[in-house]
């Protein structure tokens, strides 16, 4: 049998493509990663595999390309279903993982984006609303895995991995969106289950340094500033 070839297209702070590296080096696959950079420069290769939306995170399986972050990461679960599935296979705890998988999407990035972006009292309201949603995967994580770090109870799952890569963005929604983040008297299990993330050693792999992702937020938010 021949191996098989898989490739990640992907821009290095996105919070997209590094669920996807989560994924891949959760199930220990091996891969080939290609740095993109966005518009105008984007690659033909990106171009070619993801012509409808152009954009990243974008994996090559065997010459043909999966795209978009959360279809990506249901698919190298079933692709490569060890060591453990992501997915429960029990109908309603599979729906409760891509509950809070798709709640990332909707709540926390649209807060934090917001966040790192606006002013005034949009920026008031991006903190209000980013402030919520830690408050309400806080509360999931008590509910739905009482005692346990993960969303997956032991072991990360579908939700762990799709909602992880906010973890690195903490210091920049701090220093550059001026948010403050309540203590672990006020979210228990938000913070054990950040611990509990970050001491995964698969995914150390991939994590870039918050301090990276907070330089990266400053040139953002200056940009818009310098357009506003």
């Amino acid at each position: 049998m021949s191996k098989d070839s898989v490739k990640l297209l992907n821009f290095w702070p996105s919070m997209f493509g590094l669920r996807v590296h989560y994924a891949l080096d959760l199930k220990g696959v091996s891969y080939d990663y290609q740095e993109e950079r966005l518009l105008p420069n984007k690659s033909k290769e990106l171009l070619e595999a993801n012509p409808i939306y152009a954009k990243i995170p974008v994996l090559i399986h065997n010459g043909k390309p999966i795209c978009e972050s959360l279809i990506i990461v249901d698919y190298i679960d079933s692709v490569w279903p060890s060591p453990h599935k992501l997915l429960p296979e029990d109908p309603y705890e599979k729906a409760v993982a891509r509950f809070w998988a798709d709640f990332g999407d909707k709540k926390l990035f649209d807060a934090g984006s917001r966040l790192i972006r606006a002013m005034g009292e949009e920026h008031k309201k991006a903190g209000e609303d980013l402030k919520w949603a830690l408050m309400k995967i806080d509360e999931a994580l008590g509910t739905i895995a009482p005692g346990k770090p993960f969303f997956g109870g032991d072991a990360m799952n579908f939700a762990d991995v799709a909602l992880a890569p906010f973890i690195c963005c903490f210091k920049a929604y701090q220093k550059v969106g001026g948010f403050v983040l309540p203590g672990p008297e006020e979210w228990p299990n938000l913070y054990k289950w950040v611990d509990a993330v970050n001491s995964v050693d698969a995914i150390k792999i991939s994590t870039p340094s918050p301090d990276k992702v907070a330089e990266f937020a400053e040139v953002i938010r200056q940009r818009v500033i310098g357009t506003a």
